[in-house]
């Protein structure tokens, strides 16, 4: 399963990190930019630190799962 991570800076200046699972194998870089920077202008998350106020970072992960025969 992949995730994208996309890292904000709010008012205080601290990092918040907004993750979505089961992301499309294709990302585009720039609909992630475009994702982040309508995030920061609609307002749409509330911080202990304030508003979001800049983009830090983006960046996939990706997870697999194994079960194990018990």
């Amino acid at each position: 399963m992949k995730t994208l991570v996309m890292s904000f800076l709010n008012a205080a200046g601290s990092k918040v990190n907004v993750r979505l699972n089961c992301v499309k194998d294709i990302v585009d870089q720039a609909a992630i930019n475009a994702a982040m920077d309508s995030i920061i202008t609609k307002n749409i998350l509330k911080t202990s630190g304030g508003d979001l106020a800049s983009k830090d970072s983006a960046y996939l992960t990706e997870t697999t799962k194994e079960d194990i025969q018990l």
